[in-house]
């Protein structure tokens, strides 16, 4: 592709040349909008001896890997096929109540429409949970009596969401990309966990239903016992104030705070994305903001911890803390990276910097003597 006015050779029109703070600037030709599609350059194909096989093979499946974590790493989210199988009638009567109860809950505090039409799926699914208990059942008389009080409050959230205005959500759900102390808040602590660091992938674990991560952030999860407080459509990702988006965020959500951006860069065959706000990029993965470089502080930008009453409030972070402490001591980094390939995202604190590994502390550079950290 040919090289664009102002475009250094690595493709960033109004990236850094020789490292941080340097900018090659703009051309006066520029026009923007400019949207550039990068194609992958043909080259012509190479006949190589058989005993070169292995090595391009392994290669392949590098390269595959990659590119299905990137796939995953923010993938739309799935029920596993147990809804869909006949519903065991020895569960019927716990599943529904499980769903009655997280609607009940959601009912005391939902405000937007998306909310409360969560509300009124959750109450219809009890009360189809609730009608598969059988007549042998001893707890059969009570089912009946629940289907009635379950239909009635269906009633009420339909008619909630059909008047409901458009207000903003509450944040008392969670979904595809929420962070993993957003479902612990909503969730409780699961109650077992599956950590593999070299996969980048941990399961967060609710008696028979399961929350998957990737990086801290959830990419799937399965509602075997129906007891997950999670959305069935895509969610916005909540944040502490208006006008301002955070890690997490829909491309939509960037584009009505931040505005058009001066530059937009796109890869053919693959998810990725950046937009450029003058020296400024967001990177995203599938319509989703997956890491940013706020170089002349221009992005409207906030990551906001999410506490729970059991987390620390010590001034200082340490080697094994999450996510959460260092956004609650440190604030909103100055730029965010994720390396999927490697399983890693860095934050940086101007040239500081704090390397995660499936949202927990993996080590550190503290070069500009600003990050308030303790060794253990």
């Amino acid at each position: 592709m040919s090289q664009q006015p102002g475009q250094n050779g690595n493709g960033n029109g109004n990236g850094r040349s020789n490292g941080r703070g340097q900018s090659n600037g703009h051309s006066s030709r520029e026009s923007y909008p400019l949207l550039e599609v990068r194609r992958p350059i043909q080259t012509p194909v190479l006949r190589r001896s058989s005993s070169l096989l292995p090595l391009i093979a392994l290669c392949v499946a590098l390269a595959l890997g990659t590119a299905g974590f990137i796939g995953l790493f923010m993938g739309s989210s799935f029920q596993s096929s147990e809804p869909t199988r006949p519903i065991p009638k020895a569960e019927a009567f716990r599943w529904s109540v499980n769903r009655a109860m997280s609607a009940a809950e959601l009912t005391q505090s939902a405000q937007s429409i998306q909310e409360w039409q969560q509300v009124s799926d959750w109450w219809q699914e009890a009360v189809e949970l609730m009608q598969k208990v059988p007549r042998s059942d001893p707890r059969y008389e009570v089912a009946v009596a629940k289907i009635s009080e379950y239909q009635t409050n269906l009633r009420y959230a339909q008619k909630r969401s059909q008047e409901a205005s458009s207000q903003p959500m509450t944040g008392d759900l969670w979904g595809i990309g929420s962070r993993r102390a957003a479902v612990l808040k909503l969730q409780g602590q699961p109650t077992g966990t599956e950590r593999y660091d070299s996969l980048c992938k941990e399961i967060l674990q609710y008696g028979k239903s399961q929350v998957e991560l990737a990086n801290g952030l959830v990419v799937r999860y399965s509602d075997t016992d129906r007891n997950l407080k999670a959305s069935a459509t895509e969610l916005p990702i909540p944040t502490a104030q208006a006008g301002v988006w955070d890690v997490g965020s829909l491309k939509e959500t960037v584009f009505e705070i931040q505005g058009t951006p001066t530059r937009v860069l796109r890869y053919d065959y693959s998810d990725q994305e950046t937009l450029h706000y003058g020296n400024s990029t967001v990177e995203l993965i599938n319509g989703r903001v997956t890491g940013y470089d706020n170089q002349t502080r221009n992005l409207k930008v906030q990551m906001q911890p999410i506490l729970t009453p059991q987390d620390s409030r010590s001034p200082v972070w340490t080697t094994d803390s999450h996510r959460e402490d260092l956004l609650r001591v440190q604030g909103t980094p100055t730029q965010v990276v994720l390396n999927p390939s490697a399983c890693a995202e860095t934050l940086y604190y101007d040239n500081s910097s704090v390397s995660l590994k499936n949202g927990f502390i993996a080590g550190y550079d503290n070069l500009d003597r600003n990050l308030k950290v303790k060794v253990k």
